[in-house]
């Protein structure tokens, strides 16, 4: 491996022209920069919203001084992102030619011209393979003049994985984390609280293979601290999951966090716990008065449910988890959540429990289920609860169509399990917001 040879790209003006030639540089949303993509890389490349986001989260002062790395660097957005943001030279290293070009292409477009951009290159080769780099990068800084020899002041590794498993395990992606790490391990710069590292994982890595990471941090970077990241962008499922290594890392080992368009919108840190949930055997044990939540799935994942609910509900308040998986984990109590921002950030739909119902809205009823949810003063309903996928966009414009023009307020409806002895019965639980 170390004896792959790397070749340098120099990020030009030339480069974006021939780029321009086969592919036309675009924005994934207006206002947003452009970026050269063919069609593999937009799949795979990190939204400049969450890139951003995530390079604005590091304090400038945490970094030792030097470059920073991407070892399997794709597009190149979240480099440039980090960058651009913590005004440091960048250098990537892709594996393939074209990508790699493409990348230089973007670190280009993208340069507006900062005095740091003579430092940035790309590296066709082996993000493995750090000698080789590391010695390519400075030839090629000699070759154009500069004397400098930059050190690695941060790392970052987001690998490839299949996108069509259900599952990930670290075995299937590339380029191997635990040989990336140990490679570069030695040729990081030491921070106040020690190299700094960012890794961007699947979502979809359950427990064990996480402690399985945890472990290949503790034997390459002895000593350090690192802080798990559960990201969510509110649509029902965990987004990003990364850690924050060393200089990167925060004083909790877990932190979950939501975004939106530009800037994150609640976070919280703990040391996270599992959650305790109460089966509800009866309708009666769903007192109509009571308050529902649904929160992020992001809270659940992480672990930090308990940290979020300490500040959520009140001392004295009455609560209980009725359902902690799937896209819409509740929370019953007897009183309002806090009002507090953070709180508020996680909030999917929170309201007063005014009905119960046995049956599941189906369109032959929609008109009849309207009808009873306008009585208690809804205007405006959003159905969330596991209906047929097939059905439930109809059924939600039916039931927007049949309450126009009502008086009243916004409300939901949400499905939740009853545990009964002939087995479990789906409730159906009106909540006004």
């Amino acid at each position: 491996m170390e004896g792959e040879e790397h070749v340098p790209i120099i990020p030009s003006k030339r480069g974006v022209t021939n780029a321009k030639k086969k592919i036309k540089p675009e924005a994934s949303r207006k206002g947003e920069p452009t970026f050269f993509m063919n069609e593999g890389m937009k799949s795979l490349s990190t939204p400049w919203s969450v890139a951003s986001i995530r390079a604005g989260q590091i304090d400038p002062l945490s970094l030792p001084a030097g470059v920073i790395l991407d070892a399997a660097v794709g597009s190149g957005v979240q480099l440039i992102a980090f960058s651009k943001i913590l005004k440091r030279p960048a250098l990537g290293i892709e594996l393939d030619k074209e990508v790699a070009k493409l990348c230089a292409a973007n670190m280009q477009l993208n340069s507006e011209g900062e005095v740091q951009r003579s430092l940035d290159r790309v590296l066709v080769g082996d993000g493995r393979a750090a000698e080789s780099a590391i010695e390519t990068y400075w030839a090629s800084l000699r070759d154009a003049g500069t004397r400098a020899h930059p050190p690695i002041a941060m790392l970052h590794l987001d690998p490839a994985r299949p996108r069509d498993a259900q599952n990930h395990s670290l075995d299937e992606m590339e380029p191997n984390i635990k040989e990336v790490l140990k490679a570069w391990s030695t040729r990081l710069q030491i921070g106040p609280k020690g190299p700094a590292v960012l890794l961007d994982l699947s979502p979809r890595l359950d427990t064990v293979q996480r402690a399985m990471i945890d472990g290949i941090l503790e034997t390459t970077f002895p000593g350090a601290s690192w802080t798990w990241e559960w990201l969510s962008r509110g649509g029902g499922r965990i987004d990003r999951l990364s850690i924050w290594i060393g200089s990167l890392s925060s004083n909790s080992s877990k932190r979950c966090i939501r975004v939106g368009r530009k800037n994150i919108i609640s976070s919280i840190e703990g040391e996270g716990a599992g959650a305790n949930t109460s089966p509800f055997n009866s309708v009666l044990e769903i007192p109509r008065g009571a308050y529902l939540t649904i929160v992020d799935p992001v809270l659940i994942e992480s672990g930090l449910q308990n940290s979020w609910h300490n500040k959520a509900v009140a001392s004295g308040t009455g609560s209980s988890w009725v359902r902690t998986e799937g896209r819409r984990p509740i929370l019953i109590h007897t009183d309002e959540i806090s009002e507090d921002d953070e709180v508020r950030g996680f909030v999917v739909a929170t309201g007063r429990i005014v009905q119960h119902r046995l049956s599941a809205p189906e369109l032959n009823t929609i008109d009849q289920v309207a009808s009873s949810v306008a009585k208690k003063g809804i205007s405006n309903i959003t159905l969330r609860c596991s209906l047929d996928p097939e059905t439930h966009p109809t059924l939600q414009r039916r039931i927007t169509r049949e309450l126009k023009g009502v008086e009243g307020t916004k409300g939901f409806m949400v499905d939740m399990d009853l545990q009964r002895p002939t087995g479990t019965q789906k409730l159906y639980v009106v909540c006004k917001e």
